[in-house]
């Protein structure tokens, strides 16, 4: 062979490793894309109440106010150094429990409310919404949502696994019966003022989650659990998804990193 011919076996050579480098390099990239080092879930301490807790979006009794505040992180669209960095539109909440109901509160600051749709069990994501993710049992596959949107419009779902669509008959059929209320500090639908916040406060009967449990919580007792936000905003460049949890990714059902919710009486 040649010493041409030589040099344009090497070039070639040296070109495909090139790519081949380039290729792998890309893999590795869309592997790590959109995922962040995981964090470990955090304990909450759920407090048991003798109190009487009216749902009115008010959350003006004494027991509120013993319940350990929860603050939401930002999740970001891409890979940042600051993956899990406090949202820009602040959500905090607090959540309580007696024999027959787990109390969630929760109060979202946002200079631009939005909502339109009210059909029960519609898509309510498309627009502001707050949400509560459940799974009581961590060996069983199945777990809830719970979404409610400033309009105090509700769409509960129940999941047998992560796989199966909120789309399908027997998760858009089950109905929780929960009571929840809402509170809109502002106006509506009109991104031309600014708005203060709205308040949610929601009440699930333990009743409504025998597919998975059959029982009031015992003391001690831990569930998985996270606190979820849409934004959608006109002073935001995208639309802000946050969480009360540590999600390794941009992602609401990623259960493994759920916080920890503690009965405690």
């Amino acid at each position: 062979m040649g010493n041409a011919s030589k040099k344009n076996v090497f070039k070639f050579a040296s070109i495909v490793t090139s790519v081949l480098i380039l290729a792998l390099g890309l893999l590795g990239f869309s592997w790590n894309f959109g995922k962040w080092d995981k964090k470990a879930p955090k304990e909450y301490i759920c407090q048991y109440t003798e109190e009487k807790v009216a749902i009115d979006g008010v959350f003006d009794e004494p027991c509120w106010q013993k319940a350990k505040k929860i603050t939401f992180y930002r999740l970001e669209r891409w890979v940042t150094k600051q993956p899990h960095r406090k949202a820009i539109s602040k959500t905090t909440a607090r959540l309580l429990w007696d024999k027959d109901y787990l109390y969630i509160a929760m109060e979202a600051e946002d200079k631009d409310i939005w909502a339109t749709i009210e059909e029960h069990d519609a898509v309510l994501c498309r627009e502001d919404v707050l949400e509560i993710f459940l799974k009581p049992r961590k060996s069983k596959c199945s777990y809830y949502e719970f979404e409610i949107s400033p309009k105090n419009v509700t769409w509960d779902i129940f999941y047998s696994s992560r796989g199966v669509s909120d789309n399908d008959k027997h998760c858009t059929a089950y109905e929780s019966n929960l009571k929840s209320a809402t509170k809109v500090y502002g106006t509506l639908n009109n991104w031309k003022d600014e708005d203060g916040k709205w308040t949610l406060e929601v009440a699930i009967p333990f009743s409504s989650l025998k597919d998975t449990i059959d029982r009031t919580p015992q003391n001690g007792e831990q569930w998985r659990f996270a606190l979820c936000r849409y934004d959608f905003s006109s002073y935001l460049e995208d639309v802000e998804l946050s969480s009360s949890a540590c999600l390794g990714q941009r992602w609401f059902h990623l259960y493994e990193d759920y916080d920890i919710l503690k009965f405690q009486r």
